[in-house]
């Protein structure tokens, strides 16, 4: 028997990895160059919480609960 393939699609991969970058960047930036109440932090926080619900979205249309 074949094994069934649960992959993760590319879309998803590369939102994945998108949304990991911002982390990253916001740990940094925060670290060491912006405050929390900085426009930039604030932008990036927004954006990140945007991608993280569209990929638990995908990945639960993808996979159900």
């Amino acid at each position: 028997m074949t094994k069934p393939e649960n992959n993760m699609p590319k879309s998803q991969q590369i939102l994945l990895a998108i949304i990991i970058v911002i982390f990253i960047l916001e740990i940094v930036l925060t670290a060491f160059f912006v405050s929390f109440s900085s426009p930039i932090f604030k932008g990036l926080t927004i954006l990140h919480g945007i991608l993280l619900i569209i990929f638990f979205t995908r990945q639960v249309k993808r996979k159900g609960l």
